[in-house]
């Protein structure tokens, strides 16, 4: 049985493709070595013989890297991918681990960085021989990964960075859209570490008023400022031992992220209103569903702090890319909530299963389970026949309702020449979203929380969107 791992390097600089070929056959790794010159050729190889590594330059003609990744992902969404390339910048980093890169490097690099990297894909390769065992079932993994549904390769490899990076103490960073689970994934890294029986402490940047977030970090003491009438203990001081999750790292404001970056590097904090330093024992993990990519360019996030929190990169798909595993999570999720919500379903309609696999999931896995819920208690029969409230967001932005635009309620969408459905509906839901929620604002004289709850939406949500889309500032103006 064949134990070399077979690894194909992407370039279209010829001297360099015979280089590093023949560095990697004199390195203490046992490897299988093939080389191509541009994505098209290397697509070409892929589709005859299976290869467990792909090294690839970004710049190249006919086919780029990051064209190749996204085809990686499509077709062998198994094989790890190594970004190599001259033009290294944070940017392209977040782009190419986004596309899928396991890691990404900038020329020229020492060869060394360059095993490690291998090193580590063929452990975890290893390790996932050895314990995902796939036969079509809901994955289970004990202490922690049980409630994380997935058969889809894209899952499989997301359980092995979790176990991987739970065999370390190093900051993690989650990378996901809203609704896709980075709370369950941080959550499973810190059940199956070492520091399991340590608190796990959970902070949401987003939901703490920015005027509050430095006491929520750090902690005050007694007189530290106006109202602050007893001491209070911090969520950096409250994880000592064990791990901080600082969720939706992303809205942290640019002054505050220093002062982060000086506690995660030094261990150590300050209450407010006190001179002392507190040694503490802590393992950082971050979430985001922002482009961190985006806001170091406009300088809304710290480029150091990313480097810090990102030394181990979470990934996960979102539900729109693992459809496969929709008949899995409906499965799991009537079975979680049948007790709970005392309901007899027992399954759905070939019907119903229709609609859940024609439907784009921008809420992700959060959006199903919430419809599982909604469903199973609004139905009396022991099957769901179908879905009537399944998209409800996106068909009201479609009809874009003349009761709400008035005279301006016809959306225009450019469908010009190459066109995508998607692209033309999310062009659609935008327009439609920026004249619904202005029209609340209008109507409320821009008090946010009242045009929330005509909304149906909480605060939060709404305010986010006013943000989106700039509204606030086009009041003010």
């Amino acid at each position: 049985m064949e134990t070399k791992k077979r690894i194909l390097i992407v370039d279209d600089e010829q001297v360099f493709l015979e280089q590093l070929k023949d560095a990697l056959e004199h390195s203490s790794l046992d490897l299988l070595i093939e080389t191509a010159r541009d994505g098209v050729e290397a697509l070409e190889k892929l589709q005859i013989t299976y290869h467990d590594i792909v090294i690839t330059d970004l710049k190249m003609p006919r086919m780029d890297g990051y064209e190749l990744l996204r085809e990686i992902q499509k077709r062998y969404p198994s094989i790890y991918v190594v970004v190599i390339t001259a033009f290294g910048s944070v940017s392209g980093a977040v782009e190419a681990m986004r596309y899928g890169a396991y890691d990404f490097l900038e020329k020229p690099f020492n060869m060394d960085t360059l095993e490690l990297s291998l090193t580590k894909i063929i452990r975890q390769q290893e390790i996932l021989k050895e314990n995902i065992e796939l036969k079509g079932q809901i994955r289970q993994y004990a202490e922690g990964l049980d409630q994380m549904v997935g058969s889809n390769p894209k899952m499989q490899k997301l359980y092995d960075q979790v176990i991987t990076a739970a065999d370390t103490d190093l900051t993690v960073l989650i990378l996901g859209e809203t609704g896709t689970g980075k709370e369950l994934v941080a959550r499973s890294v810190h059940s199956r570490s070492d520091r399991r029986s340590k608190p796990f402490v959970v902070i949401n940047c987003a939901a703490v008023p920015e005027n509050l977030l430095e006491s929520e970090f750090f902690g005050h003491e007694k007189g530290a400022f106006s109202g602050a009438i007893s001491q209070r203990i911090g969520k950096f001081e409250k994880a000592h031992t064990g791990t901080l999750f600082l969720d939706e790292i992303g809205d942290i404001p640019l002054e505050l992220q220093a002062k982060i970056l000086r506690v995660i590097e030094d261990g150590r904090i300050t209450r407010l209103g006190s001179n002392r330093e507190i040694e503490l024992d802590f393992r950082v993990i971050c979430a985001t569903n922002r482009p961190i990519g985006d806001m170091i360019r406009k300088e809304l996030f710290r480029e150091d702090l990313y480097y810090r929190i990102s030394v181990l990169p979470i990934i996960i798909p979102p539900l729109r890319e693992r459809k496969d595993d929709i008949s899995l999570l409906v499965s799991h999720f009537i079975g979680k909530y049948a007790k709970k919500l005392g309901s007899n379903v027992k399954g759905i309609s070939q019907q119903a299963m229709q609609q859940l696999l024609a439907y784009s999931w921008p809420g992700n896995v959060r959006e199903i389970e919430n419809l599982i819920q909604r469903s199973m208690v609004s139905t009396r029969l022991d099957v769901i026949e179908r879905f009537p409230d399944l998209g409800m967001i996106e068909q009201e932005a479609e009809a874009a309702p003349a009761g709400i635009m008035n005279e301006e309620s016809t959306i225009w969408v450019d469908v010009g020449e190459g066109a995508k459905y998607h692209t033309i509906k999310q062009s659609m839901i935008e327009q439609f979203e920026t004249r619904y929620f202005s029209h609340l604002l209008k109507k409320h004289n821009g008090v946010i929380a009242e045009a929330a709850r005509e909304s149906g939406l909480n605060y939060k949500t709404f305010y986010l969107k006013v943000e989106k889309y700039n509204l606030s500032k086009k009041r003010s103006r």
